[in-house]
Order: C-alpha cells, then structure tokens, then sequence
C-alpha cells in the first residue's frame, strides 16, 4: 500500500483535503472540507497508514525575489494556448491570503509530522486545462465540491512527483533567488509542455 495526500487551501469550510491510497486492489478516495491546516492535517492523519509518501498542496510554496515566477509565465501561456483563461494561473502577489497562508502552513505542519514525506507544489485548474489524464482521473471520481476535486488533484501531482512521471518536471529548478516561506525543501512537479486540450 502506497498512499498520496492533496491539499486545497482555502478559509471557512472551504479547505479540501484528498488521500489517495493504491494497493493492488486498486485505488480509494477519501475526501472532504474543513477549516485551518491543523484540521486539515488531523483529517488527513486518521485516513494515512504511517506516513504518506509524497504531498500535493494548491499554493504557491517559493517565491521570487524580483517579478513573476518561471513556472508562472510558461504554465499561464500552456493555459491560455489551451483555451483558458490567463487568469488561472495568478501572480503570487495577487493570491487570497487564506492560500498563501494556509498552504505555508500546511507545508510546516506535513514536515512537523511527517519528515520523510515530500511536498510538491500543485495547480489544479491549470492541470485540467493542459493534462488530459488529469481530466480523466477527476472524471473517474465523484466529488461533492470543487475543493475537494481540487485536493485530489493535488495528490494526483503527489504521486506523479513520487512516479517521476514522463512529460512532468520540477519546475522550481528552473528557477534562481527563490524563497522558501516554510523553510522546508518542496518542488514544483508539473507538466513541462503540456498539449493543451480544449474542454467541451
């Protein structure tokens, strides 16, 4: 048994949370919403056999010290040539404050307790709008919010970071002068060039 976590930070009742356990069974869901990180992580604690590998949490986890992130600009063009809007992809100065704040605290909380776990950036919205498979995975799965299909995307770039999955990098080594606001090592695991698909 392998288990991925995701994470969608948001305020009142409004963070997802997604553990994706695979054996050989095949693969479950547990989902849901709450409020705050420490919620969040217990929820998430009572549904882990140990430790889960690898974490996939919707928020921006470094930051540039001068203008708009790499990762950013090329992820926003992929959207846009992908018939999204440019907006899906925002610059780190214009987030919501629960995001940014409840993500950072997220990444502190999974490395407080779970040190071996690793922690990658995710962007749902934009996966959908460039990652077929990832249109595929949330289709497979019935959620009853956004934030929770958002979280389970978050654990689908979890195991994908975890797989080293053909097409994706990270996308935080292609950067230079990067802050890191939870003083934790975290990546970036994204898809490099994806195909843009036009959803219907």
């Amino acid at each position: 048994m392998i288990q991925f976590v995701g994470i969608d930070p948001g305020g009142e009742s409004a963070m997802g949370w997604c553990v994706i356990t695979v054996r050989d069974a095949g693969v479950h869901l547990d989902s849901g919403t709450c409020t705050g990180a420490d919620t969040c992580l217990n929820l998430i604690a009572s549904c882990v056999d140990g430790s889960p590998v690898s974490v996939g949490i919707d928020a921006p986890l470094y930051w540039t010290y001068d203008g708009d992130r790499v990762s950013d600009r090329r992820i926003r063009a992929a959207v846009a040539s992908a018939g999204g809007s440019s907006g899906t992809v925002n610059h780190v100065n214009s987030l919501r404050g629960a995001c940014l704040v409840q993500g950072i605290l997220a990444a502190v909380a999974i490395a407080q307790r779970w040190p071996s776990t690793r922690v990658t950036e995710a962007h749902p919205k934009a996966l959908l709008r460039v990652w077929p498979e990832a249109d595929a995975f949330v289709s497979k799965h019935p959620f009853r919010t956004d934030h929770e299909r958002d979280a389970a995307l978050g654990a689908y770039a979890a195991k994908a970071y975890h797989e080293h999955s053909p097409g994706w990098v990270d996308w935080i080594s292609r950067e230079s002068n990067v802050f890191l606001p939870s003083g934790r090592p975290v990546a970036y695991w994204f898809p490099e060039c994806p195909e843009g698909h036009r959803r219907g």
